[in-house]
Order: C-alpha cells, then sequence, then structure tokens
C-alpha cells in the first residue's frame, strides 16, 4: 500500500491511498486540475480512484469536491452530521447531493479493496471526522482540525503502522504572533487545532518500533518543521519513523517502508 500526500496545510488538503492502482482520497481542498496532475506524477489512473472522504467541510479540505464528483463520477462520502448540518455549505461548494454518500461516526464504508472506519473530531466544521483506512491487513490512520482528541482515536491509531496526525501551532508563537485575540482563542479551542505537543504525545502513546508518523497541517505562521521536529525527536523513541510536512509539502511512501535509504537516515530517531 502507498500514500502520496498532494499538499497539507491551510492552503490546500489532499491525500491519495492505493492498493495496486486502486486508490481513494481523503480530502479535496486542491483544483481537479492539480488533482490529476497528481495522480498522473505518480502512476496512477484517476478511473481507479473508488471514492473521496471528506474530513469536514472547510474549503481547504472540500472545496473541490464538487468538480471532483461531476469529472469522475466518483462518489463524495462525508458523516451523516456533516452532510445534515452543513447544507448551505454543499450548496455554496456545489458539492451535488446527488454523488454524496453519508455514514455514521465509527460505521466501516468499503469502497473497492478499502474499508474506511471513522471517528468524530472536534472543530469548527460540524460532523468533522478521522479516519482509519484498511486494506490488504494493513491501516493507515488521519486525524487532522481537530482542538482535542477524541478517546477513540486511541485504538483506531494503535491499529494502523502509519499515522498522519495534525501538530498545527507552536504555544510560544501562536500566543506572540499576529494573530487577533479571537482567532487565537479559536486556534486554541476545543474546536479549533491541535498544537505540537498535543500530536507528539499522541504519536509517543499510539506508536511502536517499526512504525511510521507523518505529521500534518502545520501553521504557517505559528510554526515550523523545525520546532516539530525537535520535540519529536526530544519525545518520541528511537526506532519509530518520523516525517514532518511543512505547509503545501508533497510527499509519498509505502506502508512496507520502501523510502528511500536517506530518507529512513533522515527520518527514524536514534
Amino acid at each position: 500500500m502507498r500514500y502520496i500526500v498532494l499538499t497539507t496545510g491551510s492552503c490546500g488538503n489532499c491525500y491519495i491511498f492505493e492498493h495496486r492502482g486502486r486508490s481513494i482520497i481523503v480530502d479535496m481542498g486542491i483544483t481537479m486540475r492539480k488533482l490529476e496532475s497528481g495522480f498522473k506524477s505518480h502512476g496512477l489512473d484517476i478511473t481507479k480512484a473508488e471514492g473521496l472522504f471528506l474530513t469536514h467541510l472547510h474549503p481547504d479540505h472540500s472545496k473541490g469536491a464538487g468538480p471532483f464528483h461531476r469529472k469522475t463520477k466518483c462518489p463524495v462520502y462525508m458523516s451523516e452530521v456533516a452532510h445534515n448540518r452543513n447544507k448551505s455549505v454543499l450548496e455554496s461548494q456545489r458539492i451535488d447531493e446527488e454523488g454524496v454518500r453519508t455514514f455514521k461516526y465509527g460505521e466501516a464504508v468499503e469502497a473497492g479493496p478499502f474499508a474506511v472506519e471513522s471517528f468524530s473530531t472536534s472543530h469548527d466544521s460540524e460532523g468533522s471526522v478521522g479516519y482509519l483506512i484498511s486494506c490488504g491487513g494493513e491501516s493507515f490512520f488521519i486525524m487532522t482540525d481537530t482542538g482535542r482528541i477524541p478517546s477513540d482515536a486511541y485504538d483506531r491509531a494503535r491499529r494502523s503502522k502509519v499515522k498522519f496526525i495534525e501538530a498545527n501551532y507552536d504555544p510560544d508563537m501562536l500566543e506572540n504572533g499576529r494573530y487577533s485575540p479571537a482567532l487565537k482563542r479559536r486556534v486554541r479551542g476545543i474546536y479549533g487545532h491541535l498544537s505540537n505537543s498535543e500530536g507528539v504525545a499522541f504519536a509517543k502513546a499510539t506508536s511502536s518500533r517499526g512504525d511510521q508518523v507523518i505529521f500534518i497541517h502545520l501553521s504557517s505562521n505559528n510554526n515550523t518543521p523545525e520546532i516539530v521536529r525537535e520535540l519529536a525527536h526530544e519525545t518520541i523513541e528511537s526506532g519509530i519513523f518520523v516525517k514532518v510536512l511543512e505547509r503545501g509539502a508533497m510527499t509519498e511512501g509505502y506502508l512496507d517502508g520502501k523510502e528511500e535509504d536517506d530518507e529512513i537516515r533522515e527520518g527514524y530517531l536514534f
């Protein structure tokens, strides 16, 4: 199984998970042209995509969902709560009702060879979720845009060998930065984002030797990759592969650890 990050952060978010040519997409905060280019550059056929799964309906995660469905006719999956409580957002983003498929929290959705299980997160977009994506006996975990870590995220993360975890902000940078007091409260609030220490502590609690942890959705104003790497190095035990993606970064990797040797030397914490 392969993962591909086309971009992450407030500039847009899009993750592809692929197994033997079949794929699913998590979040579509980019243009259709960029998605098609990403599929082509990584040797994938977009006509073999099984569907798009949205974590929530903020534009940096969902603005391309409408064009995606109209172009591919693939279903767009979101939580039942997100669908029922964000009708105006669906209309403004032109996400066609006919293409939407909904699920309840905790429900496992079958999409081709993939089983996609959701869990509720805490964000100011109603119905936001994280996912555990399983295929062929292996799993990926993704949790982003949440102000608090839900209790049922721990078990799902421990069941996964590859974890995508938000590390959005450094508290000191946020406090001393240029954001308004209201925006600072929003970011660090229960419906905001995870701080570096929260994301790294969660990774430590749910990872074991040989796992991969990819930190995502870093703020460009209130964080740096270097701060996250230093904290991870101090906190997470040796033998866990750690990668920190700066805003807008693209990367790919494999569940079975087929990264290039130089990436392994850079990523593993000794």
